[in-house]
C-alpha cells in the first residue's frame, strides 16, 4: 500500500497541487497502458468514479486517450457533474474513443441522487491499482489533498464491488450530451476557449444539486 498525500505550505499553492494530482494519475495509466500492451491483464478495464470531468483523474484520462486507446483499454465512469463544458465534451470524447463498441451510453453514468453524495472519488487501474480520494460532495477547493493509492488485492476488490454498487445505483445521462458526439464537443470546446458563443452549452442539463459542506 502506498499513501500519497498532497503538500501544504506558502510556496505551494492549489494550482500546483492539482497539477501533481494529475500527473500522478497520468504515471498510473501510462503503467497500465504498458501492462495492456504487454497482455500482461486481462481485459483491462479501467473505472472511474468522477466529482465532475474537472477532476484530476478524468483530466488525465483525456492526455492519455491514445495509448490507452492503443492498449485496447475500455474505460467506465460515474459523474456527479454533468453540466455542459469544455471538460465534459472532451472527457465523452475519450470515453467515446476508448468503447470497445463505439457506444457511449454504456461507459458513463450520472450520479444523481443525493444520497449518493457520501461515495468517494475513486480510479481502478487495471487489477493492481485503486486510487482513492475525497468525497465527492466537498468543493475541490475544501479538499484535504490526501490521496489514496493503494497495489493491494483486497483494495482492488473493495473498488470493484463499490463501483459496482455505484454504478447500479446511479441515472443514464441526459440523451442531448450523450448525442454530443467528438467533432461537435470538440468544436464547441474551441468556441469556448476562443471566447465565441457555445451552440451546445445553451442546453440545459438538470443540474446537480446544492450541498452544504
Amino acid at each position: 500500500m502506498r499513501v500519497v498525500a498532497g503538500r501544504n505550505g506558502a510556496n505551494f499553492g492549489a494550482q500546483d497541487s492539482n497539477q501533481n494530482e494529475v500527473e500522478r494519475h497520468i504515471s498510473a495509466l501510462s503503467q497500465l497502458a504498458e501492462r495492456a500492451s504487454q497482455n500482461v491483464l486481462d481485459g483491462p478495464v479501467c473505472t472511474l468514479v468522477l466529482r465532475s470531468a474537472k477532476s484530476a483523474p478524468a483530466n488525465a484520462l483525456t492526455q492519455m486517450q491514445a495509448p490507452l486507446a492503443a492498449a485496447g483499454i475500455s474505460v467506465k465512469a460515474i459523474l456527479t457533474k454533468i453540466e455542459p463544458d469544455k471538460e465534459l465534451y472532451s472527457l465523452l470524447t475519450t470515453l467515446t474513443a476508448l468503447a470497445p463498441s463505439g457506444g457511449l451510453k454504456a461507459h458513463v453514468r450520472w450520479a444523481r441522487d443525493p444520497r449518493l453524495a457520501d461515495a468517494h472519488e475513486q480510479a481502478i487501474y487495471g487489477e493492481e491499482l485503486c486510487w482513492t480520494g475525497d468525497a465527492v460532495r466537498r468543493d475541490a477547493d475544501r479538499r484535504n489533498r490526501l490521496v489514496l493509492f493503494e497495489n493491494a488485492p483486497d483494495a482492488f476488490l473493495r473498488g470493484t464491488h463499490a463501483f459496482r454498487a455505484l454504478w447500479a445505483a446511479c441515472d443514464l445521462v441526459p440523451a442531448h450530451l450523450l448525442d454530443i458526439q467528438a467533432a461537435d464537443g470538440l468544436a464547441s470546446a474551441e468556441a469556448h476557449e476562443d471566447g465565441a458563443p457555445v451552440r451546445a452549452a445553451a442546453r440545459h442539463a438538470e443540474g446537480w444539486p446544492l450541498l452544504r459542506h
